[in-house]
């Protein structure tokens, strides 16, 4: 099959509420020369709005905890410290791969995220092509995996723009005042530099490969109008309060000049493309440019998510595409469904997005398989367990942190890793929030906030979580517990903040500066030593409304509305929602209006007031209230029902049928939708007795499933733990004797590996163990650790295990591998079921007042099999390794066979095998795996 040609353009953030002013005054020609060829709309966001995440979305089709990119950094693959996120976290196929396994040629340039670049059919240019890691006239080496194929990365090497080569000409259209500014005061104008070369840099690279490069996809993105907008919106017209007005004068056309910049780029890159080419251009989010924008960002490391806003946009030309028209209801998971039916390819059923059908000129006729992710072919990704050179890594981090992305790492990277691992955890659970599983969200809220009691978003998004699953007992204990966490954490906040101006204080005059780490840390703690009454007036007020005392929901909300900036909105719909419970439809309808006056693209108040009109009987308005929530959201049930609804009102059956019939194949467990069918199939011109006794049973079968789904997580805590591979016997390799060895035993932690240690050291062999961890319930005779081994990831000096030839030495499974290659080593790997391995660690951590990993057993299960495959490559590559796999069952059920086996396997150790095989007491072996046994009657 013979693809179309497409261009697919990403702009960061753009949005229409600063572009179409700017088209309308003739500034944005290329945009407006699109828009008038082709459709365009608004192209609704999915929570958390967080590009990585998000255009990740975009490429993919489906959403975070299916394609496993979570946030801006992850855990690097050995433990040993973060990193950018990267590629190699995405679990399923992007657009590009699938085009791949047709055979078709993509150049993909800039996409986040996209290091290492893939091994596609084409071109691609990472993410971290356009970043300045050294200074102007300092090497600039490009950093490993940026550009594929390899042979391309010195031709586009030389097209990079380093910030410090940008001339007055280049700065002035942003900054006609830049003469004016101290650069060593004001480092607003080195910023503005830097995003303009970076975006310089990506469109080089772009163009260059349009002309030069075959392509039949050509993905390019751009991240400036996002950087802008992080950096400037707080000046673009008109001017805030709080924003001082020189500032204003200097910055006020910052924004102005990037979308005017963008699209300059944008007009060229139309040139190149040709009127054959279809062209889609899209931003996963919009930037509040209006009265919404916050004055103050949260206090937690995504914060500057909160200046996006929730539509951003969309513009689709090509042959076969309407032209001139607007569209509603995209969603930023429509792309990779629509760019797969252009090319006439199946839509995977396992995507979360649809076919925008209503772009085309003809009716479509959309062809689904069951997932992409099952059919083989070169697909164009990256080979399984490749790492990124660690310094590498560092850098990027840096450059995440320096545009406010992620905190600093922490200094400890054991810390690092912890808190890097529990922001990922809480994106994942509120993208499970914006897909509506609440329960999933739920089960990883608990464990954050357990783990970390002060931190009361966990708390506050619990609580939404439970308002959203209609529980009025949970959300009041959620309330509650919010509640006592938050002032003891104000309390706790307030003397650690006391303690920590009082040290700066006691610093000489010239030292009292603050590093980014004290600064991050002074932020930390004013943000927990503060209370927001007006959130908490708002919390209350929605639990006291689920209560069923709206009258008491009202007057808490009105005190919340009082005082309430960025969230008022919401606050306002809450307030709708309060007196239509009261039936003072005439007040719910006026704070609808309100909420709709400060966002008018709030779905959830277009619904509040359909829900008002209908009860009024104005079919006609609530109507129109419903069609326009469709618009903003189409996969929006509620909305489709209440316009099927209004439109039986209104006396048009047959829509009112095709309404609500979408309605209830978007949601089979909306029992609203059938039970309005129900109702239109019972009398009228649609009259069926039997369609109406079908829904009736439909709607109620709907009830009982939600009764018993609405608490059981679909993902978090009902995934299949995974069987963990066989670790394989290796032999054969020391023949020249074992006096030199290293005894090593290893396993996952609870899996053994302490008993082994009781056994070797019964048997004559010196135990390495510093003494330092006791024994206790959990291993009542004793760990036989030594601190050391906890840090072999950044070991550097290995004189004590050369020192240590002849004795054992335990060592877990993740850090086995990490052992000098030097050194021969004799491992006793210790072997247990999954669910003896998680259980044991559970009533350990719990023994021990521990919360242990936040991730689910499934989750957990799937890493630690991934070290035991990790753990057979190394030994199978390893010279100076062999391997004896034991079952700790077997060990427990025959010890006097497995002493045997040991002895066998360390024949120059003159082990005593009867004293091994007494040491062994079956009593300690708990957590049992008891499997079921049919009954055969």
């Amino acid at each position: 099959m013979k693809p179309k040609k497409i261009l697919l353009i990403g702009w960061d953030a753009a949005d229409w509420s600063v572009a179409r002013p700017l088209m309308e005054q003739g500034k944005m020609p290329a945009l407006k020369r699109l828009v008038s060829e082709g459709v365009s709309g608004n192209l609704a966001t999915i929570r958390p709005v967080l590009s990585p995440m998000l255009w990740t979305s975009i490429a993919t089709g489906k959403r975070a905890w299916k394609h496993g990119i979570h946030g801006f950094s992850e855990p690097m693959p050995n433990g040993a410290g973060i990193r950018p996120i990267t590629n190699l976290s995405r679990k399923c196929k992007a657009v590009w791969n699938i085009f791949n396994q047709q055979g078709w040629k993509s150049n993909v340039i800039g996409w986040w995220p996209s290091a290492p670049a893939e091994p596609i059919n084409g071109v691609m240019v990472s993410n971290h092509f356009q970043q300045a890691i050294a200074d102007l006239g300092k090497p600039w080496q490009m950093r490993s995996g940026t550009v594929h194929p390899r042979e391309l990365e010195e031709p586009l090497m030389d097209l990079r723009i380093h910030p410090a080569e940008l001339e007055n000409e280049h700065i002035l259209p942003f900054v006609p005042s830049a003469a004016t500014v101290d650069p060593a005061k004001d480092t607003r104008l080195e910023s503005c530099a830097k995003i303009i070369a970076e975006i310089s840099s990506v469109h080089a690279a772009a163009t260059a490969c349009m002309q030069l490069e075959p392509w039949d996809f050509m993905a390019v993105y751009y991240d400036g109008i996002d950087h802008f907008g992080h950096g400037f919106m707080r000046y673009h017209p008109p001017r805030q309060p709080w924003v001082d007005e020189e500032d204003f004068k200097r910055y006020s056309g910052v924004v102005e000049a990037a979308y005017r910049y963008h699209d300059m780029m944008l007009d060229t890159l139309l040139k190149l493309a040709g009127d054959d080419t279809t062209v889609m251009l899209i931003s996963d989010h919009g930037f509040e440019s209006g009265d919404l924008r916050p004055r103050h960002l949260p206090n937690e490391p995504a914060g500057p998510a909160a200046e996006h806003s929730p539509f951003g946009m969309f513009c689709l030309r090509g042959p076969g595409i309407k032209h001139g028209e607007e569209i509603h209801g995209a969603s930023l998971l429509d792309i990779t469904p629509t760019l797969l039916h252009l090319n006439g390819l199946e839509v995977g059923a396992d995507m979360d997005g649809k076919v925008l059908v209503n772009c085309f000129e003809e009716v479509q006729a959309v062809r689904f398989t069951e997932s992409w992710e099952q059919i083989e072919g070169a697909d164009g990704r990256h080979p399984e367990n490749i790492q990124l050179d660690v310094a590498d890594s560092r850098e990027s981090i840096k450059q995440l942190v320096e545009l406010g992305y992620i905190d600093e790492p922490n200094p400890d990277k054991a810390k690092a890793v912890d808190e890097t691992l529990r922001e990922l955890r809480y994106n994942l659970a509120q993208a499970y929030m914006d897909g509506g599983l609440f329960a999933d969200a739920a089960s990883v809220l608990e464990k954050l906030w357990a783990r970390w009691p002060d931190y009361s978003r966990f708390g506050t998004k619990l609580l939404t979580c439970c308002l959203a699953q209609k529980d009025a007992e949970r959300s009041r204990e959620t309330m509650t517990l919010l509640e006592e966490r938050k002032a003891a954490a104000v309390e706790s906040a307030q003397r650690e903040l006391e303690q920590f101006q009082a040290d700066i204080e006691s610093r000489d005059a010239g030292a009292r500066s603050l590093s980014r780490a004290e600064q991050q840390k002074l932020r930390r703690l004013k943000g927990q030593a503060g209370v927001n009454p007006s959130a908490l007036a708002f919390f209350e007020g929605s639990v006291r409304l689920l209560e069923g005392c709206p009258e008491d929901a009202a007057e808490l909300l009105q005190k919340a509305a009082a005082a309430q900036n960025a969230s008022k909105p919401s606050v306002y719909a809450k307030l709708g929602e309060a007196y239509a419970a009261q039936k003072d439809w005439s007040r719910a309808e006026s704070h609808y209006l309100q909420a709709l006056s400060l966002a008018p693209n709030a779905a959830d108040a277009r619904i509040g007031l359909a829900k008002v009109q209908i009860e009024k009987k104005d079919y006609f308005h609530a109507a129109a209230e419903a069609l326009a929530a469709i618009g903003l959201v189409y996969h929006n049930p509620q909305a489709h029902t209440l316009y099927g609804t209004a439109l039986m009102g209104l006396g048009k059956f047959k829509l009112a049928e095709q309404t609500l019939l979408t309605a209830a194949r978007q949601n089979l467990n909306y029992p609203a939708a059938h039970l309005q069918l129900s109702v239109l199939y019972g009398s009228g011109p649609l009259h069926d007795a039997a369609k109406q006794q079908e829904y009736q049973q439909l709607a109620e079968q709907a009830r009982e499933r939600i009764q018993t789904a609405r608490f059981e997580p679909q993902f978090e805590d009902s995934q299949q733990l995974v069987e963990f591979p066989r670790i394989a016997p290796v032999g054969g390799r020391l023949s020249s004797g074992d006096a030199a060895s290293l005894v090593v035993v290893s396993g996952l932690p609870r899996s053994g590996t302490s008993l082994m240690m009781q056994m070797l050291e019964a048997g004559g062999i010196q135990a390495l163990s510093d003494g330092i961890r006791q024994a206790d319930a959990s291993n009542p005779k004793g760990y036989y650790e030594h601190e050391r081994v906890k840090r072999l990831a950044v070991e550097t000096e290995w004189s004590w295990l050369h020192d240590a030839q002849r004795q054992a030495l335990k060592v877990v499974a993740p850090l086995v591998t990490f052992l000098p290659e030097l050194i021969p080593v004799k491992v006793i790997f210790m072997e247990r079921p999954v669910s003896e391995v998680i259980d044991s660690q559970r009533v350990m951590l719990e023994r021990d007042a521990k919360h242990g990993a936040s991730s689910s057993d499934g989750s957990l299960a799937a890493v630690y099999a991934r070290h035991l495959e990790l753990c057979n490559r190394w030994a199978a590559e390893r010279e100076q390794v062999e391997v004896l796999p034991l079952g700790y069952a077997d060990v427990i059920a025959e010890p006097a066979l497995a002493a045997k086996r040991i002895a066998e396997f360390l024949p120059g150790f003159g082990l005593d095998v009867a004293t091994m095989a007494a040491m062994v007491d079956p009593a300690l072996y708990r957590q049992r795996f008891a499997p079921v046994v049919a009954s055969v009657e």
